[in-house]
């Protein structure tokens, strides 16, 4: 991997944000969280680089995963970085209209969250 790509894991429950870096820093991933949308658009805003992928909650307070996935397809800066849902709740209506690469289901596989973030994160 690009040592200059990284990961932006957008999510608020603390347990599977901690256990989500874990399992990423442990394949070699350099990771940023942030707890909800809000927080990763100020974040993008200022961030030297852009994330090469990111991974996206639905459900979050302040602003959800929707709402930052229009507020990021508008902004030319970070409208192409490849965004995947990951979401407990069964079926998503936005998924085409937002163009989200994939949805992870929670509870997450671990072998399939390393599989679906090697096949999306370029080099």
């Amino acid at each position: 991997m690009n040592s200059d790509q990284y990961v932006l894991l957008v999510e608020d429950d603390i347990d599977i944000s901690e256990a989500v870096e874990s399992i990423l820093k442990e394949e070699g991933y350099q990771i940023k969280c942030c707890f909800n949308g809000k927080e990763a658009l100020e974040f993008l805003k200022t961030a030297e680089k852009n994330p090469g992928l990111i991974l996206l909650d639905i459900m979050m307070p302040y602003m959800n995963g929707y709402e930052f996935r229009e507020f990021q397809l508008k902004d030319p800066k970070i409208a192409n970085i490849p965004t995947i849902i990951l979401s407990a709740a069964g079926k998503h209506e936005d998924i085409d209209k937002l163009n989200f690469k994939e949805t992870l289901k929670k509870p997450l596989d671990l072998d399939t969250l390393i599989d679906v973030v090697k096949r999306n994160l370029p080099y």
